[in-house]
C-alpha cells in the first residue's frame, strides 16, 4: 500500500513539473489570450511583458465587445507558424517590430506587434 501511494505521488510530481514551460530567453511574456491570425495563417498572441517595460504599452483589451483587462506591457506576437499554441508564457531574446497592418483594429494601433526571432 505505501509502495503504491508513494508511486502515486511521484507520478503526480512528475506530472506538476512537465507542465511548467520552459523559459528560454531573457524577455518574459504573459500570454493573455490569442487571436486568429491574418488570413487564416496561424494565430496572434496577446501577451504581457513582465520585464522589458519599454516593448510594451498599457492597453485596456478587448475580447468579444467585452472589456478582457488593463495590462501594463501588451503586445502581439504574430505566431504564423503556431509554435506558442497553448502556452501560458512566451519568453524570447530576439525580435522584430512589424508594421500595423492595414486591415487591423482601429482600437490596437498603439500595440506593439512583435515576430520572434529567437
Amino acid at each position: 500500500m505505501k509502495a503504491i501511494l508513494l508511486g502515486l505521488l511521484g507520478l503526480a510530481g512528475s506530472l506538476l513539473t512537465s507542465c511548467a514551460e520552459p523559459c528560454n530567453g531573457h524577455i518574459e511574456s504573459t500570454v493573455l489570450y490569442f487571436a486568429e491570425g491574418p488570413n487564416h495563417q496561424g494565430q496572434l498572441v496577446y501577451a504581457n511583458v513582465l520585464n522589458k517595460p519599454d516593448l510594451g504599452r498599457q492597453h485596456t483589451l478587448m475580447r468579444d465587445d467585452k472589456e478582457y483587462g488593463t495590462f501594463g506591457n501588451v503586445i502581439i506576437i504574430e505566431d504564423p507558424q503556431n509554435q506558442f499554441k497553448g502556452r501560458r508564457s512566451v519568453c524570447f531574446d530576439e525580435f522584430k517590430v512589424q508594421p500595423m497592418p492595414a486591415d487591423g483594429r482601429l482600437d490596437e494601433t498603439d500595440i506593439t506587434r512583435i515576430v520572434v526571432l529567437k
